[in-house]
């Protein structure tokens, strides 16, 4: 059995959903034989193509973190787009440089299915199916919606076999796009089978050698950086509600650096963790009672498996201002919408029992904990 995955890496959310069927595959598969695919990294690195790999990494991050109203409004711009138009802008500068790779890879490795992790990914294996390639209308092409919300161009990928959403609440958009709702499946947005295992709250702290009995904070920044993450932190020492903090800054050294500065100077009063990239995020959820920071669908899929509430942060790029708009009107999070009006959101989640357990529960009508199993089962059968 081949599968194949086609990715990008903009913001690693679609290598973490890869990842995430890839490793549940080979768990459960002796003869499952895997090829992942960077659209825009891998294969002859054209300027056409590297420009697009500068686009969707590089030129993302520096437009949402420099222009990010510029940015969002345009984003709102493409969402309202007509449909029916062909959008040779986005072909032109992605779609092209990547489509012949793509298909050298489809006609040698003749795949049984695909899974498309990104919305380019899905629109190359459509583009293929309407020029008649023999091995893309063999294979069973399957796309995978992964924020709470419909990407603009996802109407140009409707011919593949199935597209996964995280819930049922998306059928008028699609249907609109032109999709045949009975290819839509609303298995989730796939994550490590890690988040969905249980682990005690108190063995959680222990293994990281935390206050067992105090309530716990988990802050998470991009890698770029969104959002005064540091001012958020200061803020929380308003808060009467006594609490520890895990902070996660990834790659982010720049922002690492300054908090371990004001940890040193005694400006920050909470007890904090500071942290650089780790590898045991399912860990510190699991020890957590909130988390604040970006809420990508990916990151919304962790936190929900491990039934952990979210407050975003401010500063939204793109999707994410829609995942926030989405889970606030089912109120399954809250939103932080000045840095100087954190402590009072926190101080709410810790002093309103009554709310926090509305919250909860409305995040189990939300989570979906195996996403990658069942889509992993869905390539894998026939």
């Amino acid at each position: 059995m081949k599968i194949l995955i086609l990715t990008v890496s903009a913001g690693q959310g679609h290598n973490s959903m890869s990842l995430a069927i890839s490793k549940y595959l080979k768990q459960t598969y002796d003869d499952v034989e895997i090829k992942q695919i960077d659209l825009f990294k891998d294969g002859n690195q054209s300027k056409k193509k590297k420009k697009a790999n500068w686009m969707v990494n590089d030129g993302y991050f520096t437009l949402v973190k420099y222009a990010l109203h510029f940015a969002n409004h345009n984003y709102e711009k493409l969402k309202n787009r007509d449909i029916n138009k062909k959008a040779p802008a986005l072909r032109r500068n992605f779609i092209t440089p990547a489509t012949p790779y793509i298909k050298e890879v489809i006609d040698d490795f003749k795949p049984d299915a695909v899974f498309c992790a990104h919305t380019f990914a899905g629109i190359i294996m459509t583009d293929l199916r309407n020029e008649g390639n023999e091995n893309a209308l063999k294979a069973k092409i399957v796309t995978v919606v992964s924020d709470y919300d419909v990407a603009p161009y996802t109407e140009l990928l409707t011919k593949v076999d199935y597209i996964i959403t995280p819930t049922d609440d998306f059928d008028d958009v699609l249907i609109k796009k032109g999709f045949d709702i009975s290819k839509r499946l609303s298995f989730g947005i796939p994550v490590q089978t890690k988040f969905s295992l249980p682990l005690d709250k108190i063995e959680a702290r222990k293994q990281l050698e935390i206050n067992e009995n105090k309530n716990t904070i988990m802050i998470m920044s991009g890698g770029v950086g969104f959002g005064n993450i540091a001012k958020t932190i200061l803020n929380l020492n308003k808060c009467k509600s006594d609490f520890q903090i895990l902070c996660v800054c990834a790659r982010n050294t720049k922002l690492k650096t300054k908090l371990e500065k004001l940890k040193k100077k005694g400006k920050i009063k909470k007890d904090i963790y500071i942290y650089g990239f780790v590898n045991n995020v399912d860990v510190m959820m699991s020890a957590s009672d909130v988390l604040i920071g970006k809420i990508g669908g990916v990151a919304i899929a962790e936190a929900f498996n491990k039934h952990l509430p979210i407050i975003a942060n401010k500063a939204l790029p793109f999707q994410e201002y829609d995942n926030m708009v989405f889970l606030k009107a089912r109120n399954a999070c809250d939103y932080i919408q000045k840095d100087s009006q954190a402590h009072l959101v926190v101080d709410r989640f810790f002093q309103d029992t009554k709310q926090l357990e509305r919250i909860r529960k409305n995040i189990e009508l939300l989570r979906r904990p195996n996403a990658a199993k069942d889509i992993g089962d869905l390539l894998y059968k026939n």
